[in-house]
């Protein structure tokens, strides 16, 4: 019997990276416990998992390079989030290692050259060195697909020309650039091949080899918050766009005449892009890890992955932190919120916003579709109108700002990967892959109910696809608890911010750009208001997470 296909496709979060960094690890550490109960012969489900695909975007991108090189070596489960070097690199990287004291240092400023970022990418450099190297387990973790297929989106501010009107001389011809872009890889064995040829080879255990160098730029260009976070330039194969991006990556999907780039004369086989966050244009790359999982044998009819429980044989399981806490207006202040300081801000807010919606899968999802499942953040133990993350404030730039709120959102994640893998992660036993793995013993220790809106008179039990084999790992995790910043941490953070625009004015003060627009507007903000109205603007955007007696 086949394994049951399962990709994971990681949405953007800014700082709430932290909160998808707890869901893989718990999710790790319960495949890593299931198998090692197969292994040792015990009474449980023996039917296969396969994770065959990762997708991301921003922070979700971010995490996805990360999973590709850690889940190939030993590394430590994270129960204590008061610990420090660890051989976690999801929790190193997103807990310990990123904070706004290095966002706001200033050594980028060093030398000459041009300013790129209004934070300090340096941190980012050294996390992309950090975590972005394989590891080398005793064994391969037999849940992972040897021929590991990841996806990360990016923005392409270079663009990929076509032409849309050649006919000939002498009639016009228009010209546009198609800016949605993404990198392919895959993990390989040593001097292995990818199974296509856009896919960029991951060697196993070997950092230097293939594209990991490639990796460790793309996973920093997917982060790169515009303006904020440094754009990368990325060497591309020409090959790359072959096939138009807006394609499907499912090569049974039906798909439309070719077009071609129109490259300038005289290129050769690769190309020099500038990118920035991948969120910006995709930052739900949903259908890149759906399309993908339809393309493996046999293939799903119509590019269709079945979303019947009782045949189900892949899914897609999306971690969408939706770090943001827009609401609705029913009646909009007309004269407030159309005036053109307002509408601006308004604008940057929908361009985020949308960029996070994706519609057609979140529907289906609603409508218990077993080919397509979410874990997002939900705490129910809160008051109503308390959002769940506590780096969600401040445009989700707010988890940067205490190491206590991404501790936090990084058990969050655990605690919500729980839950969803021991109640909605599941399938009837009469699903063909479920019942070809499944013994009198083990239903009787891992049968439980089905999820409420898919309860059928035939099917009152059902098997978890990821079955909780431990006593640790079926102990109901505490509801993680909120944290506080004090007011000396803003105040140290507020000294910080002044000491790196001191830093950086002189340096793009003579640009006439919007980074240097955005400085000088700052700066008048800050010269204007005193210490403490400036620390209360911030501890009103950071709402419940600061200390205020």
């Amino acid at each position: 019997m086949p394994p049951f296909r399962l990709g994971i496709n990681m949405a953007g979060a800014v700082s709430a990276g932290a909160y998808t960094a707890g869901v893989l690890d718990f999710l790790t550490e319960a495949l890593d416990a299931w198998s090692a109960a197969k292994q040792n012969g015990e009474a449980v489900p023996r039917h296969e998992v396969s994770l065959e695909v990762l997708s991301g975007a921003s922070a979700g991108g971010m995490c996805a390079a990360i999973a590709a090189a850690m889940m190939q070596g030993d590394f430590d489960h994270i129960h204590d989030t008061r610990l420090v070097g660890t051989s976690n690199t999801f929790y190193e990287s997103w807990v310990n290692k990123i904070d706004i004291t290095k966002l706001l240092g200033t050594d980028d400023l060093d030398g000459d050259g041009p300013v790129y970022s209004l934070l300090d990418c340096s941190i980012i450099d050294q996390i992309a060195d950090y975590a972005l190297a394989p590891g080398q387990p005793p064994t391969a973790r037999p849940y992972i697909s040897p021929s590991l297929t990841l996806f990360l989106t990016l923005t392409n501010l270079s663009g990929v020309p076509y032409s849309l009107n050649d006919v000939g001389d002498g009639s016009p011809e228009e010209s546009s650039l198609y800016h949605a872009d993404r990198l392919r890889f895959e993990t390989t064995l040593e001097n292995g091949r990818p199974s296509t040829p856009t896919a960029k080879p991951l060697p196993k255990g070997d950092g230097s080899q293939g594209a990991w160098p490639l990796l460790r730029e793309a996973a920093k260009a997917t982060g790169a918050f515009p303006i904020f976070l440094r754009p990368r330039q990325l060497q591309r194969d020409v090959a790359d766009y072959e096939v138009p991006l807006w394609e499907s990556v499912n090569p049974h999907a039906p798909r439309g005449p070719k077009i071609s780039p129109k490259w300038p004369p005289g290129g050769g086989a690769t190309i020099q892009t500038i990118n920035v966050d991948g969120g910006v244009i995709d930052n739900d790359p949903f259908d890149l890890a759906h399309d993908y999982l339809a393309s493996l044998d046999p293939p799903s009819p119509n590019n269709v992955n079945c979303p019947g429980p009782k045949e189900s044989d892949r899914a897609v399981v999306t971690v969408a932190p939706f770090p943001s806490q827009c609401s609705f207006t029913a009646a909009p202040n007309f004269s407030q919120d159309a005036a053109v300081r307002a509408a601006a801000g308004g604008l940057i807010s929908v361009f985020i916003t949308q960029s996070r919606f994706f519609g057609e899968s979140l529907s289906k999802i609603a409508a218990s579709t077993f080919s397509r499942f979410m874990i997002a953040p939900s705490d129910t133990s809160l008051p109503s109108g308390i959002p769940a993350l506590q780096g969600g404030s401040l445009g989700a730039f707010g988890g940067f700002f205490y190491r206590g709120f991404r501790a936090h959102d990084f058990e969050l994640g655990r605690y919500n990967c729980q839950r969803f893998l021991n109640v909605h992660f599941a399938l009837p036993l009469t699903n063909p892959i479920i019942a070809a793995g499944l013994t009198p013993a083990a239903l009787a220790k891992f049968k439980v109910k089905p999820p409420s809106d898919a309860k059928t008179e035939l099917d009152q039990d059902w098997i978890q696809i990821i079955p909780l084999c431990t006593d640790e790992l079926k102990a109901p995790i505490a509801t993680p608890q909120r944290r506080k910043m004090s007011k000396n941490d803003l105040d140290g953070i507020i000294d910080l911010v002044k000491a790196r625009l001191e830093s950086l004015v002189p340096r793009v003060l003579d640009v006439h750009s919007a980074v240097a627009h955005v400085i000088r507007a700052a700066l008048a903000v800050m010269e204007t208001l005193e210490r403490d109205k400036i620390r209360e603007l911030l501890i009103t955007a950071l709402g419940d997470g600061v200390q205020v007696e």
